[in-house]
This record gives structure tokens, sequence and C-alpha cells, in this order.
């Protein structure tokens, strides 16, 4: 049994079931794009940057080892900027801030460039007032605070926030270009899968290529309308012949 299929073969699959794979691609767009302009809450971010400078620069003269010492205590502020010593203090500051310091943690984000000296925080929230209030707070609870904390004053504040006023999240154009090829590779699988479970046979070449048998002869389709005038006709002529 030949179950081979030929690339015609697969066009007409495709050309048959091709407003049911243009109706399920239209309609998942559709729903993703519902989705994430009415039902998800759109997510702001803001950030700030804070310089971690080089401590001694009494000589202004700066040396390879300082600006080395400069970056490996980065990695030791980015673990400060989150701690509670730091975010009791932004939660005290901060209107509407979350009441548990494991929620105000999670919107926090600290990072740092490899081998670079500039810290980035940046607070995502769907309140966007909210997530550059928070960022503002970090960066200036850290810088006044991590004296005493450290007992060194390198830190300075590069840039603050203002108030974000487009969201990071959903992004609506890319989650609606995804569910439309979801929805198309959907209907392409059905078409396909109807066409494998479908085993009834309707051309002479189907009854060669699944039964492997030669066909001997056909019955040609005849027209309904045709067939009842023709009907129609003989009757009429029975009637004059015999009436």
């Amino acid at each position: 049994m030949n179950e081979t299929i030929s690339l015609q073969e697969l066009f007409s699959v495709l050309r048959k079931s091709l407003w049911r794979i243009l109706a399920l691609t239209i309609v998942a767009a559709v729903i993703a794009f519902a989705v994430s302009s009415f039902l998800i809450k759109p997510t702001y971010q803001a950030g700030t940057q804070i310089l971690v400078t080089p401590q001694n620069q009494d000589n202004k003269v700066i040396d390879a080892s300082q600006v080395q010492s400069s970056v490996t205590l980065v990695n030791t502020y980015r673990v400060v900027i989150k701690s509670p010593a730091i975010l009791e203090k932004v939660q005290a500051e901060v209107d509407n801030a979350p009441n548990s310091l494991d929620t105000l943690n999670s919107m926090i984000t600290v990072e740092s460039e490899q081998n670079s000296q500039v810290i980035n925080v940046s607070v995502q929230s769907t309140d966007a007032a909210l997530a550059s209030n928070v960022a503002n707070s970090v960066t200036n609870v850290f810088s006044d605070d991590i004296t005493e904390l450290m007992d060194v004053n390198n830190v300075k504040v590069l840039s603050v926030s203002g108030i974000p006023t487009s969201p990071v999240s959903p992004n609506i154009i890319l989650n609606t270009a995804i569910a439309a090829v979801v929805g198309f590779l959907l209907g392409v699988g059905l078409a396909f899968l109807r066409e494998v479970l479908d085993r009834r046979i309707r051309t002479e070449d189907q009854v060669q290529q699944i039964l492997d048998l030669p066909v001997l002869g056909s019955i040609p389709d005849i027209d309904s309308k045709v067939f009842k005038s023709s009907a129609k006709a003989a009757k009429r002529e029975a009637a004059k012949q015999y009436g």
C-alpha cells in the first residue's frame, strides 16, 4: 500500500480547509489581542542608576587597582540594595508600598554589566507612580545609608526615574502575532488530521493508491435535475403513445 503523499496533494488538503485555517488564525489573534488589551493589567518599569567610584580620590589620580576595587564592591552593593536594612526604610518612606518585604523585594531588580562600576536599579509594578517612587527611594536610601553601613563614601546617583508612561508588558503586538501563528499551525494540523482519519475513497486514483487494485470501470455522476427532467419527458412521451 502506497502511503506517500505528493506536494500537489498537500496543497489540495490545505486548499480544502483554507477557510477553516484562516478562521482559526483570526480567532486566535483576536482572543490574544483582547486578553492582552483588556484582561491583563499593564506592567510599568522605572529605573535609576548608581555609580560606584574609587574610594580614595584625594590626589585626583585613579589607578587600575582602585577601579578594580570599585568593580568588586558593586557585587556587594547589589546585595545590600535589596537587604531588609534598605527595604524597610523604603517601605516606610513610599506611600502605597507593599506591606510585605518579600513582595517589595520581588518588584526590584538590581543589575550591573560585567566589569562596570554602574549599578542599574529597576522596579516593576502595575502602578506606574509606585514603580517610580520605589526606584527613587531605593536609590536615595542606599546612597545615604551606605556610608554608615560599610564606612565608605563612594556612591553617586547617576540618574533618577520619572513616572513611566509606556508599559513593558504585555506586548500586545507580540502576543497577537504568536497567537496567530499558533492558530494557523493548529488549523493546518487539524486539516491534515481530518485527511488522515478520512478513509473514504472518492477518486479512481485513490482506488489504485490505497487498495492497490486496477480500476475496471466507473459510474459517471448523474445530475439530479437532468435525471428528473428526463423522467418527466419520458412520462409525457408514454402518455402520448398510450393515452
